[in-house]
C-alpha cells in the first residue's frame, strides 16, 4: 500500500513535536527545585551579625551562634552547646530530695565537637540550615541541635547477634546526600519559603523593637516642670445694702 506524502509530513511533524516537548518537560520537572532553591537562598541571605542575633538562643549565646555560623560557612567541623540536666546524688548514689520531697537536679552546659557531613555554605544556606534545625527542635521531632543537623542513629540487633547502626534525617546530612533545600524542607514537613519569610519577619520585628528602645534611651530628658497653678481669685465682697431714703414731710393744704 502506498503512503500519501501528506501523511508522511504529518507523522514527521508529530515526531518532531514530541522530541521537542520531552526534553522541555524533563527540564521543568528537574529544574523546579533548583529555581526555588536559588530564590529562597537569595531571600535568606542576611549579614552574619543578624544571623548571630537570630539564632543566639538556639546556639546558647550570641558568641556561640557567631562561631557556629563561621564554622558552617567554612564547611569544617562545628561546635554545639547542649544543656544537660542531671539528678543530684548523695554518697550512696541515691537522689537528694528538696524540702518538698522532689529530686534535686543540676543543669550544666556541655560543648561538643561535631563532624560536618556537608561542605561550605553561603549565608543564605546557613540561615536555611539553622531555621530548619530550629523548627525541628520546636516541633519536638529531634532532641537536640546536633541530631537536627546531622541526624539520629538507631542501633538494631540482627538475628545472628550482630548489631547494625543506621543514621536518618539531619539537615546537613540530607544536604550532603544531594537533596535540594526545598526537597529537604518537604521531607521534614515544612514549607521552605514560608519558614524563611517568617524568620526574616521576626528578625525585622526584633530589630525594630531594639531600635525603638535605643530611641527611648536617647530621649531620656528631664520632664518639663509643671506650670504652677494659678491662685484662686478671692470672692468679691458683698455690697452693703443702700439705706432707705426717709419720706418727705407732707406739705400744708393751702396758703396762709
Amino acid at each position: 500500500m502506498k503512503t500519501k506524502p501528506r501523511y508522511l509530513l504529518l507523522s514527521a511533524a508529530l515526531s518532531a513535536a514530541l522530541c521537542a516537548v520531552a526534553p522541555a518537560f524533563a527540564q521543568d520537572t528537574g529544574g523546579d527545585d533548583t529555581v526555588v532553591d536559588d530564590t529562597v537562598v537569595a531571600e535568606a541571605s542576611v549579614p552574619a551579625e543578624r544571623l548571630a542575633e537570630r539564632y543566639a538562643e538556639l546556639a546558647g549565646s550570641p558568641e556561640a551562634a557567631a562561631d557556629l555560623i563561621d564554622q558552617l560557612r567554612s564547611g569544617g567541623d562545628f561546635t554545639v552547646t547542649d544543656t544537660v540536666t542531671t539528678p543530684v546524688l548523695d554518697a550512696n548514689g541515691d537522689p537528694v530530695l528538696d524540702a518538698n520531697g522532689n529530686p534535686q537536679t543540676t543543669t550544666t552546659t556541655v560543648e561538643r565537637s561535631i563532624v560536618n557531613p556537608n561542605g561550605p555554605l553561603g549565608y543564605g544556606e546557613v540561615n536555611i540550615t539553622l531555621s530548619l534545625a530550629q523548627a525541628l527542635l520546636e516541633s519536638g521531632a529531634y532532641p537536640d541541635l546536633q541530631s537536627a543537623l546531622t541526624g539520629t542513629e538507631a542501633t538494631v540487633t540482627n538475628p545472628d547477634g550482630t548489631t547494625s547502626t543506621t543514621s536518618s534525617g539531619g539537615v546537613l546530612a540530607m544536604r550532603a546526600d544531594g537533596m535540594g533545600w526545598g526537597q529537604i524542607a518537604r521531607e521534614l514537613g515544612f514549607n521552605l519559603g514560608a519558614l524563611v519569610s517568617a524568620g526574616n519577619s521576626n528578625g525585622k520585628a526584633q530589630a525594630a523593637k531594639v531600635d525603638r528602645g535605643e530611641r527611648v534611651a536617647r530621649a531620656d530628658k528631664p520632664e518639663r516642670a509643671a506650670k504652677p497653678e494659678r491662685p484662686a481669685r478671692p470672692e468679691r465682697a458683698e455690697r452693703p445694702e443702700r439705706p432707705q431714703r426717709p419720706d418727705k414731710p407732707e406739705r400744708g393744704g393751702g396758703r396762709p
